[in-house]
Order: structure tokens, then C-alpha cells, then sequence
């Protein structure tokens, strides 16, 4: 009789819960859905939620895109912590990471740091870092691979221009917009320095941007002469005219045009960028200018 008691009373004990089914699923499809989540998220909570998430988060698969952007409404703190998320996702990365956007935040150091754990990254975004002017210069010499660079509203010298051309060989698409949009006293001053350096050391372009640039007819006549396989030419906003010849050689040449008065609607900066020559233009420009900005 006792043991049949004991046999009974054991056999009450309920069994474990059934693990939840997203533990189940195949880590690739695991990997999709959590990148979607976005790389702070990852970081910060995803990989605490069980072993498996853990495992997943720490796959250098997972850590071939990387985006991050400081909001400025959060706390400075979140400043610091970006750069230090940034740090985690590119060490977990393993070599693997192929693309990142920073945007709002970034240091030079942190860009070296990226720099020589990424000799595969293909595409890179700087996006409102104003603290990265030459760092390029010796961050490049670790992209061999790269085919996009991609910058807006953060400053970019002659002197980083030529070494991403000398030593990203594989440069098809540079983006270079409001490069000079870091302080209220940009001015658009005529300058050909970055025209006459893409002109100079980036041969292979087929995608040129450069929105709010201060390039004159004489950059422009370099880069049509340096950057002759250009599919496509991002002018708007640049105080050049492209009535006469060198508008014709543009339109022969260029397939994808954006003329200098074109709109701007579509550039995802674009409030930025008004913001800017709505304060700092000069009275010469102040119509025209209004004229974009309101439009």
C-alpha cells in the first residue's frame, strides 16, 4: 500500500514547461527576425532573453549590417554608450562586417577601431559626424574592399578624398553632401579642393553626390575629365550654371543628372541642408535660396 501511495504522489509531480517554439526555430530564420530589431536593441536586451537568443547574438553572421544612430533628445550618457555598442557589434563581427551607418556620434577613434577589425566592410555611411575630418586619410588604408562611401553633413578633406581613392580601389558610388555644413559659418565660398581630389584619385566612380558643394565650372570640368564611366551626378544646391557647354557635355555624359535648382524634396537631409543656406548664403543668393527652402 505504501508504495503504491509513493508511485501516486510521484507520478502528480507536473513536468516541465514546454520551451517557447521560437526556441526551435532554425538559427537562420532566428537570425532574420532579430535583425530586424535593430543593433541596440540587440545588444542591450534581445541576447538576455534566453540561452538560444544568446547564442545567435554572438554569431558574427549576425553583425554583417550595422546601423546606429544617436538621437539628441536622449541623455548625453547614450552618447558614450553608441560608441561603445559600436565597439561590441564590430568585435562580434569577426572580420564579417560589411556595411555600417553612424550616424549623429562617432570620434576618430572609433573609426580606426572600425577600420582595422573590417577589411571586408563594402559600404560605409557617416552621417552628422562632426568629429571624424581626417580620419579617413588613415582609415582607408584598411577598406580595400569598399565600393560605397556615403557622408552627409560631416566634414570630409581633400586629403581623405584622395587616400579612399588611392587605396578603395573598388569605389563605384561616393556621396558627399554639405560636407562643409558643420558650423553656422559655412559659407559658400568657391572652392574646388574636394571637386579637383575626386577628379584626381577616383577614376572608377559611377555615382557622384554632392549637394550643397562649393565646386566651381572648373571642378566640375575635372571631375566630367577624371570620372569619365559617371552614370550619375548629384548637383543640386551647388552655385554652378550649367547653361552653356559644360551643361551640355554634362547632359551628354551624365545619364542620371540633378541640376543645381532642381528640388530636394526627396533628400532625407534636406531640412539640414536649408537650414543652413538660409542662414549663412549671402544677399546675392538669399531669393534663390529662399525659393528652395520654401519650395
Amino acid at each position: 500500500m505504501m508504495k503504491v501511495h509513493k508511485k501516486l504522489k510521484a507520478s502528480s509531480i507536473a513536468p516541465p514547461p514546454p520551451s517557447p517554439q521560437w526556441v526551435e526555430l532554425p538559427a537562420e530564420i532566428t537570425m532574420d527576425i532579430l535583425q530586424r530589431l535593430g543593433t541596440i536593441e540587440i545588444v542591450e536586451s534581445v541576447q538576455r532573453v534566453c540561452s538560444t537568443w544568446w547564442k545567435v547574438c554572438h554569431d558574427p553572421a549576425m553583425w554583417r549590417v550595422v546601423y546606429l544612430k544617436f538621437q539628441p533628445d536622449i541623455h548625453r550618457s547614450r552618447y558614450r554608450m553608441l560608441e561603445k555598442i559600436c565597439r561590441i557589434a564590430v568585435d562580434r563581427s569577426q572580420g564579417q562586417l560589411l556595411k555600417i551607418s553612424i550616424e549623429n556620434f562617432g570620434s576618430e577613434d572609433l573609426l580606426n577601431y572600425v577600420a582595422e577589425r573590417s577589411s571586408q566592410l563594402r559600404h560605409l555611411r557617416l552621417v552628422k559626424c562632426g568629429n571624424v575630418a581626417g580620419s579617413l586619410t588613415v582609415a582607408a588604408k584598411n577598406f580595400p574592399l569598399l565600393e560605397e562611401l556615403h557622408t552627409h553633413l560631416t566634414l570630409i578633406t581633400e586629403e581623405d578624398i584622395e587616400s579612399v581613392g588611392r587605396y578603395c580601389p573598388l569605389l563605384k558610388s561616393f556621396t558627399l553632401n554639405a560636407s562643409k555644413c558643420t558650423t553656422i559659418e559655412y559659407s559658400l565660398s568657391p572652392d574646388d579642393g574636394q571637386a579637383l581630389a575626386i577628379a584626381k584619385s577616383m577614376p572608377e566612380l559611377r555615382h557622384l553626390a554632392l549637394i550643397l558643394n562649393p565646386l566651381t565650372d572648373v571642378g566640375l570640368q575635372a571631375i566630367l575629365d577624371g570620372c569619365p564611366h559617371l552614370v550619375s551626378l548629384d548637383l543640386r544646391r551647388c552655385n554652378i550654371d550649367l547653361e552653356g557647354d559644360l551643361g551640355t557635355r554634362c547632359r551628354q555624359q551624365i545619364v542620371d543628372l540633378k541640376q543645381p535648382r532642381a528640388s530636394c524634396q526627396d533628400y532625407e537631409f534636406d531640412s539640414e541642408v536649408c537650414y543652413y543656406i538660409y542662414y549663412s548664403s549671402s544677399d546675392d543668393y538669399e531669393d534663390d535660396y529662399d525659393i528652395w527652402l520654401y519650395r
